[in-house]
């Protein structure tokens, strides 16, 4: 599943509308999509004319806890789900007050699922609360969607110095890409930040922009997204383009990516232990796993991507240097002990 977050500290920005349609273009294709709403303003569901009475069930439920990921989800189109969000969500934070690892909260609440999608998207509050760092922590890249305007570009250096404090405190790899939205090409300001955000950034920011749109306006008002409320609008030639280059964006990354596989390691224990992974891959540095709960019990897990090639490795439980119970695969250490090996 490919995790896509829609972020930016600012609001009027395109998140919600860039997220809704970009989700609804990819149900088009065929896709499995789910979307989530991590913004207590709950504009996802507005935005796909879901009443809010229809929703039993909130991403605060989840993320507090008090069900599962998949007792959320709600069938919205065809190949497209969502779990909504309302102003309940603004408690998230003082709930998670002093918890240890509250950051992973969603990603973790995310592993039951996993292989039932194509893609997450998901979009966060204005701001870089909690909520917005839960949406990094479970994201593989974010979309920072720009208007028109200098607050928008400061905004934008601030956003990319959050990214890089969660890759430096978290070891969190995010990568990133710049959206313009708004765009009004019959004006010089428009076209001078358009060129600004591509010089800035020549690697990271997408080709397709989004026009403004009168038709896109409309289509939010009446809980549609373009491509069902008019196909001959700008709007909808935009996302479409826009999601076109989010999957050419994927093919070239696994390109270059020379046959890496992210491989998931996963260890039963309780949830007060201390869970830990080395090997061949990290130097036989010590990594935290993240604690998950599921239908088959509790587990620390970490997702780690590697290249074609042969691994040896460990699980230190609790200062304890211990094999991986399902992996039959196993060499001798240097100490008289054995190593867990995976070939991937």
């Amino acid at each position: 599943m490919r995790r896509i977050i829609l972020v930016n500290q600012k609001g009027g920005c395109g998140k919600t509308t860039t997220a809704i349609n970009v989700a609804c273009c990819l149900a088009l294709k065929g896709k499995k999509v789910l979307l989530i709403d991590l913004d207590p303003q709950g504009h996802s569901g507005k935005g796909l004319g879901v009443q809010p009475d229809l929703i039993e069930n909130s991403i605060y439920e989840v993320l507090a806890g008090k069900i599962a990921m998949e007792e959320a989800i709600m069938p919205v189109r065809e190949n497209l789900d969502a779990v909504f969000s309302n102003i309940v969500l603004s408690a998230f934070e003082q709930l998670m007050a002093g918890q240890p690892e509250r950051e992973y909260t969603l990603s973790r609440s995310l592993s039951a699922i996993e292989d039932k999608y194509d893609y997450l998207i998901m979009d966060s509050p204005p701001g870089v609360g909690l909520l917005s760092f839960n949406g990094l922590m479970a994201a593989d890249e974010a979309i920072i969607p720009v208007e028109p305007s200098s607050f928008s570009l400061d905004g934008v250096d601030k956003l990319l110095e959050t990214i890089q404090l969660v890759k430096d405190k978290a070891g969190h790899d995010l990568a990133f890409s710049v959206l313009a939205t708004h765009v009004d090409q019959r004006t010089n300001f428009s076209k001078k930040v358009l060129f600004a955000l591509r010089e800035q950034f020549p690697q990271n920011c997408f080709t397709t922009y989004i026009n403004t749109s009168t038709r896109l306006k409309e289509a939010t008002y009446y809980g549609k997204p373009a491509c069902e409320y008019d196909r001959r609008c700008s709007a909808f030639f935009d996302y479409s383009n826009l999601t076109e280059e989010i999957q050419e964006k994927a093919a070239v990354k696994r390109k270059k990516g020379n046959g890496k596989i992210k491989i998931l390691f996963s260890l039963q224990a309780p949830a007060d232990s201390q869970v830990q992974i080395a090997g061949d891959f990290n130097g036989w540095t010590p990594e935290n796993l993240h604690f998950v709960t599921g239908e088959g019990g509790a587990f620390w897990q970490k997702s780690l991507t590697l290249a074609a090639g042969e691994y040896q490795y460990k699980y230190l439980v609790n200062g304890n240097w211990t094999q991986d119970p399902e992996n039959l695969g196993m060499v001798d250490d240097p100490f008289g002990d054995k190593n867990s090996v995976i070939s991937v």
